[in-house]
Order: C-alpha cells, then sequence, then structure tokens
C-alpha cells in the first residue's frame, strides 16, 4: 500500500487505545490494556470493547489488503462467543482472514488475556465494495 493510500486508525479507536500490533491477514493484531472507563458495571471488560477491537483489526487488515485495488472494507457481521472474563491486565485480538474474496473477506479472531488464555472466539464478515472516488 503506497504511503497516500494508508488505512489510518479511526478516532473511535484512538479514543478506547487501541494498540496496532499487525496489519498482515494471515496474523492481524491488536492489543488494549483494561482501565476502568472499558469495564460493565461488575468491573469486567465489556464485551462492546472486544467486539470493537475485532471489527477494527478485521476492518483494517482487509481494507489495507484491498487499497491498491480500489476497495474498500466494512464491518457486515460479527459474532462473538465470550468465554472467560477480563478484569485486569490487557486483551490481545488475534485475527486470521479465512476467506479471501472479491466482495466478502470472512475472519476467525481469538480474544486472549495476558496469560494467553481464551477468552472470546469471534467470526468477522467484512464486506469488500469500491472505494467512493477510486
Amino acid at each position: 500500500m503506497n504511503e497516500d493510500a494508508q488505512v489510518k486508525p479511526q478516532h473511535f479507536d484512538e479514543l478506547i487505545g487501541t494498540e496496532w500490533l499487525s496489519d498482515d491477514p494471515d496474523d492481524a493484531r491488536v492489543r488494549l490494556p483494561l482501565r476502568d472507563e472499558l469495564r460493565q458495571p461488575f468491573g469486567l471488560m465489556h464485551g462492546g470493547v472486544m467486539s470493537t477491537l475485532v471489527e477494527s483489526v478485521c476492518s483494517r487488515a482487509t481494507a489495507a489488503a484491498v487499497w491498491d485495488q480500489g476497495m474498500a472494507a466494512m464491518g457486515q457481521s460479527i459474532d462473538v462467543s465470550f468465554m472467560r472474563p477480563v478484569t485486569e491486565g490487557a486483551v490481545e485480538v488475534r485475527a486470521k482472514a479465512r476467506h479471501r474474496g472479491r466482495t466478502t473477506w470472512i475472519w476467525e479472531c481469538e480474544v486472549l488475556n495476558d496469560e494467553g488464555k481464551l477468552c472470546a472466539l469471534s467470526r468477522m464478515t467484512i464486506a469488500v465494495r469500491p472505494r467512493p472516488g477510486a
């Protein structure tokens, strides 16, 4: 992807503090330390925060891969199953593109805590469409 066409972090990702580790479709990753503002009322990391991380990493990695072909990427569907709460430390989302089609990409993601324990599993579908003005 050329310098002028880089996929830049979105304001929402900056707001929650997403740390970008990799945009590689074979191993896309983000990390986020838990802060009080990201907790639900019982002190756990909010499930919406984990879902946000999944959508962000999948959307950005897909966009980075299709940008030079004049395409954009946007979330189409997401399914997240929560298995273990996160009460301290950070989470890392590890995503792998399992299908790279012309109009959709399908991702499988793991949300891991600092100990490497699986906290959530997700499947994300990303729509790939022509970029306006491309």
